[in-house]
């Protein structure tokens, strides 16, 4: 029963895995430059923008 089991939370663990992994694959990020003004100075950041092909 335990063998049972352990390959049942195997088979689970691999197909979750492999179904992330496409979705994971099609995503397209890049480094993207917001800035806003504080206290009349300007304040740059850079963040990490992700989107679906």
């Amino acid at each position: 029963m335990r063998t049972f089991i352990a390959l049942a939370l195997i088979a689970g663990i691999g197909t979750a895995a492999l179904d992330a992994a496409p979705a994971a694959a099609a995503q397209h990020c890049r480094m993207e430059k917001q800035c806003r003004w504080v206290n009349f100075k300007k304040v740059c950041t850079y963040v990490k923008v992700c989107r679906e092909r």
